[in-house]
Protein backbone atom coordinates (compact mmCIF):
# COMPACT_ATOMS: atom_id res chain seq x y z
CA UNK A 1 0.00 0.00 0.00
CA UNK A 2 1.33 3.52 -1.02
CA UNK A 3 1.45 5.93 1.55
CA UNK A 4 0.12 9.58 0.73
CA UNK A 5 3.06 12.01 1.32
CA UNK A 6 2.56 14.61 3.53
CA UNK A 7 1.19 17.93 2.11
CA UNK A 8 2.59 19.99 4.80
CA UNK A 9 0.51 21.57 8.13
CA UNK A 10 -0.66 24.17 6.32
CA UNK A 11 -2.49 22.46 3.67
CA UNK A 12 -3.50 19.39 5.38
CA UNK A 13 -5.65 22.29 7.84
CA UNK A 14 -7.17 23.95 4.69
CA UNK A 15 -8.14 20.79 3.22
CA UNK A 16 -9.69 19.66 6.01
CA UNK A 17 -11.73 22.27 6.88
CA UNK A 18 -15.43 22.64 6.44
CA UNK A 19 -17.19 23.20 2.80
CA UNK A 20 -17.49 27.07 2.02
CA UNK A 21 -20.24 28.88 3.24
CA UNK A 22 -20.42 29.63 -0.47
CA UNK A 23 -21.25 26.03 -1.09
CA UNK A 24 -25.17 26.59 0.28
CA UNK A 25 -25.48 28.93 -2.21
CA UNK A 26 -24.73 26.59 -4.75
CA UNK A 27 -26.96 26.88 -8.46
CA UNK A 28 -30.44 24.75 -8.24
CA UNK A 29 -29.13 22.32 -10.70
CA UNK A 30 -26.43 21.15 -8.48
CA UNK A 31 -26.72 17.78 -6.33
CA UNK A 32 -25.19 16.79 -3.00
CA UNK A 33 -24.19 14.28 -1.23
CA UNK A 34 -21.33 13.58 1.11
CA UNK A 35 -18.11 11.64 1.29
CA UNK A 36 -16.96 8.73 4.48
CA UNK A 37 -15.31 11.90 6.23
CA UNK A 38 -18.86 13.82 5.91
CA UNK A 39 -17.54 16.41 3.57
CA UNK A 40 -20.27 18.08 1.36
CA UNK A 41 -19.90 17.21 -2.74
CA UNK A 42 -21.63 18.86 -4.99
CA UNK A 43 -22.00 17.70 -8.42
CA UNK A 44 -21.20 21.02 -10.34
CA UNK A 45 -21.90 21.65 -14.10
CA UNK A 46 -18.71 21.85 -16.00
CA UNK A 47 -19.09 24.85 -17.78
CA UNK A 48 -19.64 26.67 -14.48
CA UNK A 49 -15.89 25.84 -13.36
CA UNK A 50 -13.21 27.93 -14.28
CA UNK A 51 -9.26 26.36 -14.60
CA UNK A 52 -6.75 28.29 -11.79
CA UNK A 53 -5.42 30.90 -13.33
CA UNK A 54 -2.14 30.18 -10.99
CA UNK A 55 -1.98 26.17 -12.23
CA UNK A 56 1.43 25.70 -12.85
CA UNK A 57 1.22 22.82 -15.20
CA UNK A 58 1.68 24.12 -18.58
CA UNK A 59 1.62 21.06 -20.78
CA UNK A 60 -1.20 18.19 -20.42
CA UNK A 61 -0.43 15.11 -22.48
CA UNK A 62 -3.64 14.12 -24.52
CA UNK A 63 -2.80 10.49 -24.72
CA UNK A 64 -2.89 10.58 -20.47
CA UNK A 65 -6.05 12.23 -20.01
CA UNK A 66 -7.88 10.37 -23.08
CA UNK A 67 -6.82 6.96 -20.39
CA UNK A 68 -7.73 9.18 -17.70
CA UNK A 69 -11.55 9.73 -18.95
CA UNK A 70 -11.48 5.60 -19.97
CA UNK A 71 -11.07 4.91 -16.41
CA UNK A 72 -13.53 7.57 -14.58
CA UNK A 73 -15.75 6.03 -17.33
CA UNK A 74 -15.20 2.93 -16.34
CA UNK A 75 -14.47 3.40 -12.67
CA UNK A 76 -16.27 6.46 -11.57
CA UNK A 77 -14.02 9.12 -10.27
CA UNK A 78 -12.67 8.17 -6.84
CA UNK A 79 -11.66 11.82 -5.67
CA UNK A 80 -13.59 14.92 -6.12
CA UNK A 81 -11.73 17.86 -7.66
CA UNK A 82 -12.05 20.84 -5.00
CA UNK A 83 -12.60 24.43 -6.54
CA UNK A 84 -13.80 27.63 -4.45
CA UNK A 85 -16.83 30.44 -5.51
CA UNK A 86 -16.00 33.21 -7.07
CA UNK A 87 -17.87 35.80 -8.91
CA UNK A 88 -18.80 33.88 -12.18
CA UNK A 89 -18.96 30.66 -10.42
CA UNK A 90 -16.26 28.50 -9.49
CA UNK A 91 -12.78 28.07 -10.29
CA UNK A 92 -10.70 25.02 -10.15
CA UNK A 93 -8.12 24.79 -6.68
CA UNK A 94 -6.97 21.59 -7.50
CA UNK A 95 -7.94 18.14 -9.89
CA UNK A 96 -7.50 20.19 -13.53
CA UNK A 97 -6.54 16.75 -14.86
CA UNK A 98 -10.09 15.23 -14.00
CA UNK A 99 -11.84 18.39 -14.92
CA UNK A 100 -10.04 18.25 -18.46
CA UNK A 101 -10.83 14.10 -18.63
CA UNK A 102 -14.23 14.61 -17.60
CA UNK A 103 -14.86 17.24 -20.75
CA UNK A 104 -12.57 14.50 -22.92
CA UNK A 105 -15.06 11.61 -22.49
CA UNK A 106 -18.64 14.51 -22.74
CA UNK A 107 -19.46 14.48 -19.22
CA UNK A 108 -21.39 17.73 -18.50
CA UNK A 109 -20.97 17.64 -14.94
CA UNK A 110 -18.23 16.71 -11.99
CA UNK A 111 -18.03 15.96 -8.23
CA UNK A 112 -16.67 19.04 -6.14
CA UNK A 113 -15.98 20.09 -2.79
CA UNK A 114 -16.33 23.38 -2.24
CA UNK A 115 -13.45 25.18 -0.24
CA UNK A 116 -13.06 28.58 1.44
CA UNK A 117 -9.96 29.36 0.25
CA UNK A 118 -7.95 32.61 -0.50
CA UNK A 119 -6.03 33.58 -4.29
CA UNK A 120 -2.98 32.95 -2.64
CA UNK A 121 -3.92 29.51 -1.12
CA UNK A 122 -5.44 28.67 -4.26
CA UNK A 123 -1.56 28.91 -5.38
CA UNK A 124 -0.09 27.17 -3.10
CA UNK A 125 -2.68 23.86 -3.57
CA UNK A 126 -1.90 23.89 -7.10
CA UNK A 127 1.54 23.82 -7.29
CA UNK A 128 1.68 21.15 -4.47
CA UNK A 129 -1.05 18.66 -5.73
CA UNK A 130 0.92 18.70 -9.03
CA UNK A 131 4.71 18.18 -7.36
CA UNK A 132 3.62 15.68 -5.23
CA UNK A 133 1.79 13.86 -7.63
CA UNK A 134 5.33 13.66 -9.59
CA UNK A 135 3.64 15.01 -12.66
CA UNK A 136 5.17 18.49 -12.50
CA UNK A 137 8.37 19.61 -14.92
CA UNK A 138 11.02 21.12 -12.68
CA UNK A 139 10.77 24.42 -14.92
CA UNK A 140 6.67 24.40 -14.02
CA UNK A 141 7.40 24.07 -10.43
CA UNK A 142 10.34 26.69 -10.60
CA UNK A 143 7.67 29.06 -12.21
CA UNK A 144 5.03 27.91 -9.91
CA UNK A 145 7.81 28.83 -6.96
CA UNK A 146 8.42 32.04 -8.63
CA UNK A 147 4.53 33.26 -8.69
CA UNK A 148 4.31 32.31 -4.43
CA UNK A 149 7.43 33.97 -4.13
CA UNK A 150 7.20 37.48 -6.33
CA UNK A 151 3.15 37.51 -6.71
CA UNK A 152 2.33 36.64 -3.28
CA UNK A 153 5.51 37.79 -1.30
CA UNK A 154 6.26 34.19 0.67
CA UNK A 155 9.12 33.79 1.58
CA UNK A 156 11.36 30.69 1.25
CA UNK A 157 11.05 29.82 4.65
CA UNK A 158 6.76 30.06 4.04
CA UNK A 159 6.80 28.29 1.15
CA UNK A 160 8.63 25.03 2.33
CA UNK A 161 6.22 25.21 5.83
CA UNK A 162 3.35 24.86 3.47
CA UNK A 163 4.61 22.56 0.96
CA UNK A 164 6.32 19.90 2.87
CA UNK A 165 9.42 20.74 1.21
CA UNK A 166 12.70 21.74 2.53
CA UNK A 167 13.96 25.22 1.99
CA UNK A 168 17.31 24.46 0.25
CA UNK A 169 14.87 22.76 -2.27
CA UNK A 170 12.62 25.47 -2.55
CA UNK A 171 15.75 27.37 -2.76
CA UNK A 172 17.92 25.63 -5.51
CA UNK A 173 14.71 25.32 -7.63
CA UNK A 174 14.22 28.75 -7.86
CA UNK A 175 17.07 29.31 -8.83
CA UNK A 176 16.31 27.62 -12.29
CA UNK A 177 14.41 30.73 -12.98
CA UNK A 178 17.59 32.63 -14.13
CA UNK A 179 17.89 30.56 -16.84
CA UNK A 180 18.11 31.38 -20.62
CA UNK A 181 14.94 30.82 -21.89
CA UNK A 182 16.31 27.73 -24.87
CA UNK A 183 17.61 26.04 -21.61
CA UNK A 184 14.10 26.32 -19.98
CA UNK A 185 12.39 24.92 -23.15
CA UNK A 186 14.95 21.85 -23.27
CA UNK A 187 13.99 20.97 -19.62
CA UNK A 188 10.32 20.98 -20.36
CA UNK A 189 10.99 19.21 -23.58
CA UNK A 190 12.61 16.78 -21.26
CA UNK A 191 15.78 16.39 -23.04
CA UNK A 192 18.36 17.35 -20.58
CA UNK A 193 18.13 16.81 -16.80
CA UNK A 194 17.89 18.93 -13.95
CA UNK A 195 21.48 18.85 -13.32
CA UNK A 196 22.81 19.88 -16.98
CA UNK A 197 20.72 23.07 -16.05
CA UNK A 198 21.72 23.48 -12.53
CA UNK A 199 25.67 23.14 -14.17
CA UNK A 200 25.15 26.05 -16.65
CA UNK A 201 23.38 28.22 -14.33
CA UNK A 202 26.62 30.05 -13.19
CA UNK A 203 26.95 31.12 -17.11
CA UNK A 204 25.87 33.94 -19.74
CA UNK A 205 23.08 32.92 -21.34
CA UNK A 206 24.60 32.55 -24.62
CA UNK A 207 27.37 30.06 -23.53
CA UNK A 208 24.73 28.55 -21.78
CA UNK A 209 22.82 27.84 -24.77
CA UNK A 210 26.33 26.62 -26.64
CA UNK A 211 26.69 23.60 -23.51
CA UNK A 212 23.14 22.65 -23.75
CA UNK A 213 23.21 22.29 -27.87
CA UNK A 214 26.69 20.25 -27.18
CA UNK A 215 25.19 18.33 -24.61
CA UNK A 216 22.16 17.47 -26.22
CA UNK A 217 23.89 16.43 -29.61
CA UNK A 218 27.02 14.09 -27.95
CA UNK A 219 24.28 13.09 -25.20
CA UNK A 220 26.90 14.16 -22.40
CA UNK A 221 25.96 13.20 -19.09
CA UNK A 222 26.33 16.09 -16.02
CA UNK A 223 29.20 15.36 -14.94
CA UNK A 224 30.55 15.63 -18.67
CA UNK A 225 29.15 19.23 -18.47
CA UNK A 226 30.16 20.15 -15.12
CA UNK A 227 33.18 19.24 -16.40
CA UNK A 228 32.92 21.62 -19.21
CA UNK A 229 31.45 23.89 -17.20
CA UNK A 230 34.54 24.24 -15.19
CA UNK A 231 37.27 23.95 -18.25
CA UNK A 232 35.19 26.65 -19.78
CA UNK A 233 35.11 29.37 -16.66
CA UNK A 234 38.62 28.94 -16.18
CA UNK A 235 39.55 29.95 -19.38
CA UNK A 236 37.31 32.53 -19.59
CA UNK A 237 37.82 33.90 -16.05
CA UNK A 238 33.25 33.65 -15.20
CA UNK A 239 33.83 32.44 -11.79
CA UNK A 240 35.29 35.08 -9.81
CA UNK A 241 34.20 34.19 -6.22
CA UNK A 242 37.79 32.74 -5.79
CA UNK A 243 39.09 36.63 -6.06
CA UNK A 244 35.74 37.18 -3.68
CA UNK A 245 36.28 37.07 0.39
CA UNK A 246 34.49 34.54 2.75
CA UNK A 247 32.00 38.03 3.58
CA UNK A 248 31.19 38.76 0.25
CA UNK A 249 30.23 35.35 -1.28
CA UNK A 250 27.79 34.86 2.07
CA UNK A 251 26.30 38.26 1.51
CA UNK A 252 25.43 37.11 -1.82
CA UNK A 253 23.93 34.12 -0.90
CA UNK A 254 21.81 35.64 1.55
CA UNK A 255 20.86 38.61 -0.35
CA UNK A 256 19.40 35.89 -3.56
CA UNK A 257 17.72 33.97 -0.43
CA UNK A 258 15.23 37.23 0.09
CA UNK A 259 14.76 38.55 -3.07
CA UNK A 260 14.52 34.56 -4.49
CA UNK A 261 17.24 35.71 -7.61
CA UNK A 262 20.95 35.73 -8.25
CA UNK A 263 22.80 38.35 -6.56
CA UNK A 264 26.69 39.78 -7.78
CA UNK A 265 28.51 41.52 -5.65
CA UNK A 266 31.89 42.69 -7.10
CA UNK A 267 34.37 44.95 -4.98
CA UNK A 268 37.12 47.15 -6.21
CA UNK A 269 40.76 47.35 -3.98
CA UNK A 270 39.60 51.06 -3.08
CA UNK A 271 36.66 49.69 -1.52
CA UNK A 272 33.91 50.45 -4.34
CA UNK A 273 31.60 48.09 -6.14
CA UNK A 274 28.36 47.09 -8.05
CA UNK A 275 25.48 44.93 -6.94
CA UNK A 276 23.66 42.96 -9.92
CA UNK A 277 20.25 41.83 -9.59
CA UNK A 278 18.89 39.52 -12.08
CA UNK A 279 15.35 39.18 -12.87
CA UNK A 280 13.36 37.62 -16.20
CA UNK A 281 10.41 39.25 -16.40
CA UNK A 282 8.71 42.74 -15.32
CA UNK A 283 6.53 40.76 -12.85
CA UNK A 284 9.90 39.26 -11.20
CA UNK A 285 11.00 42.88 -10.79
CA UNK A 286 8.22 44.35 -9.50
CA UNK A 287 8.35 41.58 -7.13
CA UNK A 288 11.80 42.19 -6.34
CA UNK A 289 11.09 45.76 -5.43
CA UNK A 290 8.07 45.34 -3.20
CA UNK A 291 10.60 43.29 -0.98
CA UNK A 292 13.09 45.80 -1.31
CA UNK A 293 10.66 48.54 -0.14
CA UNK A 294 9.26 46.00 2.87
Amino acid sequence: MVKRKALGSGLEALLSDKPSTNAKKAKPNTQRTENNSGQEILRIPIENISRNPHQPRKKFSEEGLISLGNSIKENGMLMPVIVRHVDQGYELVAGERRWRAMQYIKEESIDAIVIDSSEKNSALLALVENVQREQLNVIEEAEGLQNLHSGFGMSHAEIAQLSGKSRSHITNILRLNTLSEFVKSKLLENLIEMGHARAVLSLSEKDQEKLIIQAIKKQLSVRQVEGLVKKHSTNKHIFKNSKKDQDTILIERELSDVLGTDIQISESRQGKGKMIIKYNSLDQLQGIINKIKN
